[in-house]
């Protein structure tokens, strides 16, 4: 590049709605993140609108103000698609049980050991795994789904000495369980692999020698997908509400691997903020919140639902099981 050529910088703003903590399988099955490309200026107009709007006064805009009924025709104006942040602001959505699944299947089914910022769906073959075990697992009586949901979880989630918090053993034991009530060979085939002695070797070898980034954070992920999707508009510099996870060294591995699938672009800036100083990472929660609870309601059968269309929101490639976008 010569001294003359200017790098075009697209800024983004970013916060999430659902944080798991790594726990995953847990009670919030939807975790979402959202970046946002406004002017300052812009997000602090939008912002002051949201509080005249909301009534909110001087406090801190949060989704639930939105997401509760009186709240509802701020969030259609707001996140509808003839809204203002209509191409401005996408939200990547996270089903955490398949998550936590496809997470499992790249770690004891795949050939290549995952890394942290890896997609759920990153590779097809562990995502229709994912997929398969999803559905026998809600088909099982709900306290054995529960145990596998949990050991499984605990098997994935290292703790700081790179310990599983459930023995291999015990897993290969609920395995087993499973196994023994199912009445398909195949299905019975099909989750015994998940216990094969190929499997628990990529299990030890999980463990002794975890990725760089942890499996369990869906962030990680989302915020990949927020930095390849802006990059097609310049190098990408992200202002983040404030998250431990995000620390330099995974924010690295995601700027590494933005310079290696898209030549020529890069991670320009990282910076992490308190939300409450910066209108447009506010305006990013409430995008966060009022989709991922519109997601969840939907797909739990809420009769809370709304009729908000969110589609032009939602990531292309979302690893979430279909929703009804514009119910009627």
């Amino acid at each position: 590049m010569s001294a003359r050529e200017v790098r075009c910088t697209v800024e983004v703003a970013c916060d999430e709605s659902g944080f798991v903590g790594g726990s995953l399988f847990g009670g919030t099955r939807i975790f979402a993140h959202a970046s946002v490309h406004l002017d300052p200026d812009v997000a602090v107009e939008l912002a002051e609108e949201v509080r005249a709007r909301t009534g909110a006064g001087s406090d801190e805009l949060k989704a639930s103000r939105l997401n509760r009924p009186w709240g509802q025709p701020v969030a259609h104006w707001l996140c509808g698609p003839d809204g203002p942040l209509q191409g401005r602001a996408f939200v990547h959505v996270t089903d955490t049980r398949l998550f936590g699944l496809a997470r499992l299947a790249q770690v004891l089914l795949g050939d290549t050991p995952p890394e942290g910022w890896w997609g759920a769906d990153e590779d097809a073959t562990t995502w229709a795994q994912a997929l398969r075990l999803h559905a026998l697992v809600a088909g099982l009586p709900r306290s054995q789904e529960r145990q596998i949901l949990d050991c499984a979880r605990d098997l994935l989630w290292l703790t700081r000495n790179r310990r599983p918090r459930v023995s291999i053993e015990t897993w290969v034991d609920v395995v087993g369980a499973v196994e023994d009530i199912l009445t398909d060979a195949g299905d019975r085939g099909f989750v015994g692999a998940w216990a094969s002695p190929d499997a628990l070797r990529r299990t030890r070898e999980y463990v002794a020698a975890p990725p760089r980034s942890p499996l369990t954070e869906p962030l990680l992920p989302a915020l990949r997908w927020a930095v390849q999707h802006w990059s097609a508009l310049g190098d990408v510099s992200v202002v983040h509400d404030e998250q431990s996870v995000l620390t330099p060294a995974r924010v690295s591995a995601i700027a590494e691997e933005l310079e290696t699938s898209r030549p020529g672009r890069r991670l320009a800036g990282f910076v992490r903020v308190d939300s409450r100083h910066d209108a447009r990472v506010q305006l990013a929660d409430l995008v966060a919140g009022v989709v991922r609870r519109t997601v969840e309601d939907r797909l739990a059968g809420s009769p809370w639902a709304t009729d908000l269309p969110i589609g032009h929101l939602v990531a292309e490639g979302s690893p979430v099981i279909e929703y009804a976008d514009d119910p009627v």
